[in-house]
């Protein structure tokens, strides 16, 4: 009899240059891919944070203006103490708002009028409010102006903006434009 047990195939180490080239080719790709599409990411995630920001802050200003009955204006501001600019068309980036009760109904914070919300938005997001530097809800809560107003979101890069529509009803909708 023969005691002998058959010899096992030796086992394979490592890679066959073939192998090893097609796992260079693939990750070569996801390389080439990964940024551009983390990038976009960055983006998105910037515009859609600041346009929840925006939206919070317009549906707070609209309860405040009806629930005290009062006109309350929200404005651009850069230091979150006094408005900036009287500018009816929309220009300028919105660095941060500043939301009051007007009493006086000037759109700028003075004598017994004092801030109810102050913000910042984030430095790469540019947002343009296009009727100007200031949004007054009325004390019904409809948005005084003679049309629709739209803050657009965007950022440096992106190929897409997105957009907080207020109606004359002072109703908020938002939308995405661009490609």
């Amino acid at each position: 009899m023969n005691t002998r047990t058959p010899a096992l195939p030796s086992r394979q180490q490592g890679l066959s240059l073939v192998e090893l080239m097609v796992a260079v080719a693939v990750l070569a790709i996801l390389i080439g891919i990964g940024p551009g599409t983390f990038t976009s990411l960055i983006h998105t995630s910037r515009q859609s944070s600041a346009q929840s920001d925006v939206v919070g802050l317009l549906r707070l200003v609209r309860s405040t203006a009806l629930s005290h009955n009062q006109r309350v204006t929200l404005c651009r501001s850069r230091d979150g103490t006094r408005c900036e600019g009287t500018s009816r068309s929309g220009k300028q980036r919105w660095q941060g708002a500043l939301a009051f009760v007007d009493l006086d109904q000037n759109r700028q914070v003075g004598g017994a009028e004092s801030a109810l919300y102050v913000a910042n938005f984030e430095s790469p997001v540019r947002i343009i409010w296009n009727r100007g530097d200031s949004l007054v809800y009325q004390p019904d809560g409809s948005a005084l102006g003679g049309s629709n107003g739209t803050f657009t979101i965007s950022t440096a890069g992106s190929t897409y903006s997105r957009l907080v529509v207020v109606s004359l009803l002072g109703r908020i909708r938002t939308a995405t434009s661009g490609s």
